[in-house]
């Protein structure tokens, strides 16, 4: 069953109750059942009823109301044990009936837990199964030591094999315990281990993650099986794919060294029951993976499907916030149990179904903390601590994001090569190799060294096989680009690849860059290899950034591949600048395809000289189309390509100097580009900024680069409001303002 969450507000309910003392025709009636997986979640079914197809249930958990909705069937999740009353009123074309009903949660333990190996010797264990913030835990290792926190790191002296158990106890609610076991084998001398998770959704996308097996990280090679036949061999730490088939499936991955000598390898069976679907024209559907630290997450709403024109919303611990687009990180203020709901709407801004699920996150293992000092008699050389980090054991440190050095001592010093303002970071692990939290300062420097430096690396290209090879001469072209005067990216350099598929831009100064690769349409795999930002990025805002400060930086790209399997779907529109201005060159516009069901390219184009654009043979399916250029946002278009309707016209995106977006349809480029009502001012800022509302009142939202949300509120007409950006990281930052569906976005640069 689909899991379901709206959030309501108290309301009086005795005017529902009135209205169904009048009913004639229509009976209401339900079932509340806790789910099998989860018994807080509560399965309410209203399908017993007496009404239309047409009918509309509004649900109210203790006189709260919880969701209005035109199905009759959800789940409601209930944060704690105890006694709720349910009630749902039926509205049925006018005709009004209600039900109500008790039903009472109580306290379960489930102590299964996971075991992840970390290291030589080293297993981390989490419980998954119990979700109560009053729950203990009590560990015993097998080796004759315990533990009592809910997730643990544990070092193993000898190799062998040991029962590892977990004891969960709550005294809440009447009180309940459970004890798993599971037994485990270590070898404290492994230097090679494979291991994966798998992930499927209900479309059949299939996701493998093997970034904690271990292995040599310059000197590996994984490849991978999909019942039997090989798949994937490259080094990589993943491997996706969409399921076609209903039945059994085995996945294998085999771990070697670079010249394919095997040193261990895992299998995985699971069982793909083909997807459900109970409404395909709107089905929310997010995942969420860990980030190295644990205490927050990754959350994706691709799997989705939105209505044309619909939209998604996050309830977040009851924060509500539409989605970005993209994957985001959210973190939480403290770890434990969290609830996560997305919601979609339809074009009519309600609310057609709805998905949630609890998370749970966990303190980080251990903490980093660095503090940056001038060396004596010295203008250019800085001394970097960690000593103040928590159980460390190894510093890496990085500079504007670039990685300088590791050691196993907290001290470093660096020597500095030009004046300016720099970010310095420390990412740490403890013993177990496990990633502490990353600590992070800023310093200006003032030297009189000056030098300009060298960066170089090799463009390869990718086939329908995902055999990488280098590209030949003049076969790509590559781009440096850098922030410029006034707060904007440009290219300032670009170069032809030379036979050995090498590019390099000779003697630039120390300054933060992107590099970005095209291949002309002269190459073989013109039509397959997105344009792509280092470090394998399709959108500027998520290149990585390089700074050059020394030396001569090698930075190889692999470009980013779209698989199109053919189809006869056909997508055409046009690409104009707003107020009918003339188009930008053809070559600085993308126009990128997205299948939301995999989150992966299909395909791409560029506009022709008079702004056209088509994409054809594209097979039925729900996609994006998105278009990216330079220093704008980027909104995309919503697809679905099915029997009904295979064919798009008029498809058609304006662009201003802060976004790329389509113009849906009917809407007009003063719609588009709605007349500005905030200014900003000091505009680039440091430390604060304001914002100054000359018309009426409107919604602001603040957004980073990457689409990560930083503030959003209302902003009443005459109103100004001060913003501190004290601890914003430098760059370029969106703000955008929102008057009754209109939109206008400005950038604002943050020094």
């Amino acid at each position: 069953m689909k899991k379901i969450l709206s959030i309501g507000v108290t309301v009086c309910i005795l005017s529902f109750l009135a209205l169904a003392a009048n009913s004639q025709n229509c009976v209401a009636c339900f079932t509340a059942t806790p789910d099998s997986n989860n018994s807080f979640n509560i399965n309410v079914d209203a399908t017993c009823s007496n009404a239309s197809a047409g009918a509309n249930y509004t649900w109210y958990v203790d006189g709260n109301l919880y969701t209005s909705f035109p199905f009759p069937y959800f789940q409601i999740p209930l944060v704690s044990p105890g006694t709720y009353s349910i009630l749902m009123v039926l509205d049925d074309n006018g005709c009004s009936d209600t039900t109500s009903q008790s039903i009472t949660i109580t306290n379960v333990c489930n102590a299964n837990f996971t075991a992840y190996p970390i290291g030589a010797g080293g297993y981390y264990f989490y419980p998954f199964g119990n979700p109560s913030p009053t729950a203990t835990y009590a560990w015993d290792y097998g080796d004759g030591t315990t533990g009592n926190q809910p997730n643990v790191n544990h070092t193993y002296i000898n190799s062998g094999t040991y029962n590892v158990c977990c004891i969960v106890s709550d005294t809440a609610f009447g009180g309940c315990a459970d004890t798993s076991c599971q037994s485990i084998t270590v070898n404290v001398n492994q230097t090679c281990l494979a291991n994966f998770n798998h992930y499927v959704d209900p479309f059949g996308f299939l996701y493998c993650d093997a970034s904690s097996s271990i292995y040599n990280p310059s000197n590996f090679n994984m490849t991978w099986y999909l019942n039997g036949v090989q798949v994937q061999q490259a080094a990589i730490t993943y491997y996706n794919t969409v399921l076609s088939n209903i039945g059994n499936y085995s996945i294998k991955m085999v771990l070697s060294d670079a010249n394919l000598n095997p040193c261990d390898s895992m299998t995985q069976t699971f069982f793909y029951n083909g997807g459900i679907i109970n409404n395909p024209s709107c089905y929310p559907c997010f995942n969420y993976t860990y980030n190295t630290n644990l205490d927050s997450v990754i959350l994706n709403a691709s799997c989705s499907i939105v209505p044309p024109n619909g939209t998604i919303e996050w309830n977040i611990n009851g924060n509500v916030f539409p989605d970005p687009g993209v994957p985001f990180l959210q973190g939480f203020t403290s770890p434990g149990t969290q609830s996560v709901a997305i919601l979609v709407k339809d074009s009519n801004n309600n609310y057609c179904d709805s998905m949630f699920q609890f998370v749970y996150t966990y303190n980080p293992p251990c903490t980093s903390c660095l503090t940056v000092t001038q060396a004596p008699a010295s203008t250019s050389d800085y001394i970097f601590d960690g000593s103040c980090s928590n159980n460390a054991t190894s510093y890496a440190w990085f500079v504007d994001n670039n990685y300088v050095f590791t050691s196993s001592t907290p001290q470093f010093t660096y020597s500095f090569t030009q004046s300016g303002t720099y970010n310095i970071c420390l990412q740490s692990v403890d013993a177990n190799n496990n990633p502490c939290t990353q600590s992070c300062t800023t310093i200006v420097v003032n030297t009189p060294a000056t030098s300009l430096y060298d960066i170089a690396g090799k463009i390869y290209n990718v086939d329908n096989s995902f055999t990488y090879s280098p590209v030949g001469a003049n076969e790509a072209k590559v781009y440096l680009i850098k922030l410029i005067t006034g707060g904007t990216l440009d290219a300032i350099d670009s170069t032809l690849t030379d036979s050995q598929g090498m590019y390099t831009f000779n003697n630039k100064p120390i300054d933060d860059y992107r590099i970005k690769v095209a291949l002309n349409t002269s190459s073989p795999n013109y039509a397959f290899n997105i344009p792509t930002y280092y470090n394998s990025s399709i959108m500027w805002y998520d290149a990585q950034v390089v700074t050059l400060f020394g030396n001569t930086y090698t930075r190889d790209i692999y470009m980013t591949f779209g698989i199109n399997n053919g189809g006869n779907g056909f997508i055409s529109g046009n690409v104009f600048q707003g107020a009918n201005k003339p188009t930008r060159a053809a070559e600085d516009i993308t126009l990128i395809l997205i299948d939301q069901t995999t989150q992966t390219p299909v395909a791409y184009t560029k506009p022709s000289a008079n702004g056209n654009y088509s994409f054809g043979n594209i097979p039925n399916g729900t996609y994006r189309v998105y278009g990216e250029l330079l220093n704008r946002a980027s909104i995309p278009d919503n697809i679905v390509i099915n029997a009904a309707q295979n064919s798009y016209t008029n498809k058609n995106f304006v662009y201003n100097d802060n976004v790329i977006q389509p113009t849906a349809g009917s809407l007009s480029i003063k719609n588009v580009e709605m007349e500005k009502g905030i200014s900003i001012a000091p505009n680039p800022a440091q430390g604060s900024f304001k914002l100054y509302n000359t018309r009426e009142d409107r919604f602001i939202q603040i957004m980073d680069m990457t689409g990560r949300r930083i503030q959003e509120f209302d902003l009443k007409a005459g109103q100004n409001k001060e913003i501190d950006c004290q601890g914003w990281n430098a760059g370029i930052y969106f703000i955008q303002e929102n008057l009754n569906g209109m939109k206008s976005v400005q950038k604002l640069q943050v020094n």
